[in-house]
């Protein structure tokens, strides 16, 4: 209510004051407020109350130029329309420490920013008013128009961002810092997306900070006045990654780095870009199944691989299984002297190659599996496996026969069966075969041995008993057996029938003399009972034994 009195009574002196063209001995209605000091005293009252009752709010404007320089651009809390008459808000007259200012809301703090033609956001709307309207931040034209022009003030601040903050890009980019950035905060920027650039970002790009690329040593830059080096956003080259990135295959691939590689990482490649064959070592055989970090360690662990590989013999990668033993004509060969690209195995050594080595492969060898000669140990291979005797190789011998006998004697390389004794051979043993012995399988003399003997290898027994009996089931059962020589008296080898050696007038007690001589055998020598097949003895010698007496 007192500001409204004041009010009516500074409108009333006003109308006393400007009824003429001169103004005399008038009282002032109460004392100006300080700011307006200057003015005080009868003889400056026409500073302001003069031109009639509507000039007094022109007169305002003639004072503050810079509110009137806003009005006139349409800025600010003043240009808004119904805001003309200074006086409904800046009443005077009312003592030195009136307060001229008659703020929307009752103070600065509470004031609606946004009636002066710009809303405070973000971390503008949470920042002091002091800190924003001091001497350092009134740049613009109605700064230069105020009345205090060298204090803090309300005027002469600029919207622009850079009147206030530091441009980290040095006007590279204009001076629409909106564009890309809000008010609030400033390491993001919803306004700018990377992706409407010639330049998108993907992969591990996306996470690289911007100074990395536009304002990266290898740019000449220039600097600002303080000699900092200004950032640089276009022309910036990206064409290829060679641009910002070193090329450690220092040119020997090309420049086109997106051929092999993708931007996720250096160690993600193009594999349908990349072409081993462009490199000194292209890829061959089973190489090229072989996944890249076998060869290449990306792994980034102490240690790793890096650079470029060796690769001039197979050891550079690929442990000597052999343990440098493998030779040709006495000296130390590489693996592909042996081995190809398509695979460690089988071996390019063939039995026709190793006919050039001490032991030729011939006959059944030549189909042996390498690693049944040159077996693994200790981590290498056995590459002169002894070869003097069969039995190096074939440690058991089959026949257990006697020490330092050889297999070659009876075998040949070119199978173990069939041996190659045959009857002559046969004739220098202790066993001469004659007769039907010839003709005999030489499993059906020397058997084979026990089933715990041949699960260790063996096959047949290397000696075999020499009598009939051992061999041949006799069909007279114990007839005979206390007969001196065995079979040999009456049979030989050619046949069992017909007893060739016996004669029936010599070797037994009956002789056959007239018409015995011409009668079967099984007529006087019946059917026995087993063993025996028929009864050669004791048979009667008898007449009445054999023929009926006649009355």
């Amino acid at each position: 209510m007192r500001r409204v009195a004041v009010l009516w009574t500074v409108l009333a002196a006003s109308s006393l004051l400007v009824g003429g063209t001169r103004v005399t001995a008038q009282i002032s209605p109460g004392k100006l407020a300080r700011p307006h000091a200057e003015l005080e005293g009868a003889l400056r009252c026409a500073k302001c109350h003069s031109g009639g009752r509507d000039a007094l709010s022109r007169n305002c404007l003639a004072c503050h130029e810079d509110i009137a320089w806003l009005v006139a651009q349409r800025r600010g809390y003043h240009a808004a329309p119904g805001r003309d008459n200074c006086a409904s808000c800046h009443p005077d007259h009312a003592g030195e420490d009136f307060r001229l200012i008659a703020w929307p809301g009752g103070s600065p703090d509470a004031f609606d920013h946004g009636e002066a033609g710009w809303n405070l956001t973000g971390k503008h709307a949470r920042t002091a008013c002091g800190d924003c309207h001091t001497t350092k931040f009134r740049v613009s034209p109605a700064a230069a128009k105020s009345v205090r022009r060298r204090e803090a003030g309300w005027t002469g601040l600029e919207t622009a961002c850079a009147t206030c903050h530091d441009d980290p890009h040095r006007s590279a980019l204009g001076p629409r810092c909106e564009s890309c950035h809000d008010a609030a905060t400033w390491s993001t920027t919803p306004g700018f997306d990377h992706a409407r650039t010639r330049y998108p970002l993907t992969g591990r790009h996306v996470k690289v900070e911007c100074g990395a690329c536009h304002a990266a040593e290898r740019l000449s830059l220039s600097t600002d006045g303080q000699g900092r080096r200004i950032p640089r956003y276009r022309p910036l080259p990206f064409a290829e990654c060679s641009a910002c990135h070193a090329d450690p295959h220092r040119g020997r691939l090309g420049a086109a780095c997106s051929d092999c590689h993708l931007t996720t990482a250096f160690t993600a490649l193009n594999r349908a870009g990349f072409d081993h064959d462009r490199t000194r070592y292209p890829l061959r055989g089973a190489h090229r199944q072989t996944a890249c970090d076998r060869c290449h360690d990306f792994s980034g662990r102490p240690g790793a691989r890096r650079g470029p590989l060796a690769f001039a013999a197979c050891t550079d990668c690929h442990r000597d299984p052999h343990g440098g033993a493998a030779t040709l004509a006495g000296k130390a060969v590489d693996c592909d002297a042996c081995h190809s690209l398509a695979g460690f195995t089988p071996s390019t050594f063939t039995a026709a190659r190793h006919a050039a080595a001490r032991y030729p492969l011939e006959g059944a060898h030549a189909t042996v599996r390498c690693v049944a000669c040159h077996p693994r140990r200790g981590g290498s291979t056995v590459m002169r496996p002894a070869s003097a005797r069969c039995i190096d190789c074939h440690h058991t011998d089959p026949h257990r026969g006697p020490a330092g006998r050889d297999c070659n004697g009876c075998h040949t390389v070119a199978a173990f069966r069939p041996s190659t004794v045959d009857v002559a051979t046969h004739a220098k043993f202790t066993f001469t075969l004659a007769g039907a012995h010839a003709a005999v399988a030489c499993s059906a003399c020397h058997a084979s041995m026990g089933r715990q003997q041949r699960a260790a290898g063996d096959t047949l027994s290397f000696s075999a008993s020499q009598t009939c009996a051992a061999c041949h089931r006799s069909p007279h059962g114990a007839q005979f057996d206390a007969r001196r020589g065995g079979c040999a008296p009456c049979h030989d080898e050619r046949a069992w029938r017909p007893a060739a050696r016996f004669d029936h007038d010599r070797d037994s007690r009956f002789a056959l003399a007239g018409a015995h001589a011409r009668v079967a055998c099984d007529r006087c020598h019946a059917v026995a009972a087993p063993p025996a097949d028929r009864v050669y003895r004791p048979v009667p010698t008898k007449c009445e034994a054999c023929h009926e007496r006649k009355s």
